[in-house]
């Protein structure tokens, strides 16, 4: 879903729509810090960005979506100790394939604090 390059294209990642964007940090606040350094951005049109600030769900949906795609290539554990918050059920995550190198669950291969 999201396009790992910086340089923008203006095309919205979420509604496809070509024109203004505006590069969204999918964790603000206390983790925006990290969105901008792990690259947990989005380009988004002003119509979807204004909806990424507003609608508690569209939000919730962006972060969860992000963290799956960074288990693609990382493991819970690094996600926990990065983010400190799971986004993703567990269940959702054993469903996916990893590879073996690098297998998802790590250390937090229970439901237990997640």
């Amino acid at each position: 879903m999201r396009d790992k390059t910086r340089s923008k294209k203006h095309r919205c990642q979420v509604c496809g729509l070509y024109g203004e964007t505006h590069i969204h940090h999918i964790f603000g606040g206390r983790w925006r810090v990290i969105s901008e350094r792990m690259d947990f951005t989005i380009e988004l049109c002003p119509s979807c960005h204004e909806k990424a600030h507003n609608d508690a769900e569209f939000s919730e949906a962006l972060k969860h979506d992000c963290q799956l795609e960074y288990l693609e290539t990382h493991s819970l554990s690094e996600w926990m100790n990065l983010m400190h918050r799971n986004w993703v059920g567990m269940s959702e995550i054993r469903k996916k394939t990893f590879s073996r190198n690098n297998p998802v669950l790590g250390p937090f291969d229970d439901e237990e604090g997640y």
